[in-house]
């Protein structure tokens, strides 16, 4: 590569994290089925408590080498015989070996999108849907009230064979609370913390108090964990299961020494991969007569690039704004901008007599976490009775009010201003 001087470099990068979902895990590992890839549990360890030792680096090239000593790798059904019981997928020379200390353990980082969500989805929906019937789940999922910005589910989910990464994370967060009085309380509770967990998990920052609530959760899902199998809530093809062989149920056990190792599993999520996959390839292919779509695709996305830039340019030119600034401009907006400021100046009135009413606005809190960052935004909605809706509709703002904060401001000045 090229530095700033524009004298070439040569670069040697660290392998930090591979992110992909559990078959592709255990293909980069080298690892054969029903094995976890970063630790030395089996499928009849997945459902322990313990915690398994990490498959390292060293230890996968020592099983290569005396899987090839054993046998000639030419030999390809002796050889896939022997690689089966060391655990191995029968590769020989893995990518990694000569790329650093590229250790599998490490650098295969935990997927909230497949590891979390989609195992909540995959699992935890099932379990309630088994014990308390699927037709109960919709009744009470299409009872709740619609809310903007939230999946409102009106004709259920025990029919559903895939959904989004996002009705994912609002299924998480309307499951505990829509099983409760239904569930036996060990079932909930069970439920709760591994929602919990999977809450937790996702944190933009992790101190050692957060990692130890982790530990924690995981462990008295565990202890709740044979309420399920008491409830019927395991079921397989071929009548109820009793045990809990899943494979991302034992990768949760590392998530506290991924997180020590490698930081927040939140930045190495495939959210944004997966959506990237479909505004870059599907959405572009669509567009393409079918045929030599590789190309069309590739000016597709060059042309749309340029659109961008030549928009960003005008609107700058035309507004008399330094283009040096504007990323500074869009990163201060985004960190700093505080709204309530605005709204407040936008509805309060400016007549005693008079007040702007919205049926609908858009709010924005600060990060928990993070007191420079913005959470993204909500809409909060409210609609006036009608023959339709007698009674109207509102949603429910919880506000905190602190008289001592700098950013908080009196919600009676918005109805009462001073002169």
């Amino acid at each position: 590569m090229s530095d700033p001087s524009g004298n070439l470099r040569i670069m040697h990068t660290p392998l930090v994290s591979w992110i992909a979902d559990y078959p592709e895990q255990l293909m980069i590992a080298c690892v054969s089925a029903k094995n976890s890839p970063i630790s030395l549990a089996t499928a009849e360890q997945f459902g322990d408590v313990t915690v398994q030792p990490p498959r390292t680096r060293g230890h996968m090239l020592q099983k290569i080498r005396e899987a090839v000593a054993a046998c000639d790798p030419r030999n390809i059904t002796s050889f896939h015989k022997v690689c089966l019981a060391k655990h191995l997928n029968g590769v020989v020379e893995p990518f990694w070996t000569e790329w650093g200390d590229a250790c599998p353990s490490h650098f295969l980082t935990p997927d909230a999108l497949h590891q979390w969500h989609k195992f909540f989805f995959d699992h935890c929906v099932r379990w309630v849907a088994n014990i308390i019937g699927g037709e109960e789940l919709d009744r009470r999922l299409a009872a709740l009230q619609p809310r903007v910005g939230t999946r409102h589910w009106a004709n259920g989910i025990s029919t559903l064979k895939q959904c989004t990464g996002r009705e994912h994370c609002d299924l998480e967060k309307l499951l505990p609370a829509v099983a409760a009085g239904a569930l036996p309380d060990d079932v909930l509770c069970a439920l709760r913390v591994i929602t919990e967990f999977i809450f937790l998990a996702q944190a933009l920052f992790h101190y050692e108090e957060t990692i130890h609530s982790l530990n924690e959760a995981l462990r008295e899902f565990h202890h709740y964990k044979s309420s399920i199998l008491r409830a019927g809530g395991r079921l397989g093809k071929n009548g109820p299961l009793n045990h809990f062989q899943i494979p991302k149920l034992e990768l949760a056990q590392h998530v506290a020494r991924s997180i020590r190792q490698m930081g927040a599993p939140y930045q190495w999520s495939s959210d944004i991969t997966e959506r990237c996959h479909i505004t870059h390839v599907k959405m572009p292919y669509h567009l393409t007569n079918c045929r030599d779509y590789h190309v069309q695709c590739c000016h597709f996305l060059d042309r749309q690039e340029k659109r961008c830039f030549f928009c960003l340019f005008t609107s700058l030119k035309t507004s008399m704004s330094p283009l040096f600034f504007e990323m500074v401009n869009e990163a201060r907006l985004m960190a700093i901008h505080f709204p309530e400021a605005n709204w407040i100046s936008g509805v309060s009135p400016t007549e005693h007599h008079a007040v702007n009413v919205w049926e609908k606005f858009r709010i924005q809190q600060w990060s928990v976490q993070d007191g420079q960052a913005v959470a993204p935004a909500q809409t909060v909605q409210v609609v006036p009775a009608s023959e339709r809706l007698p009674f109207g509709r509102a949603n429910t703002v919880l506000v905190t009010w602190w008289l001592k904060c700098e950013r908080s401001y009196n919600p009676s000045a918005t109805l009462f201003p001073h002169p």
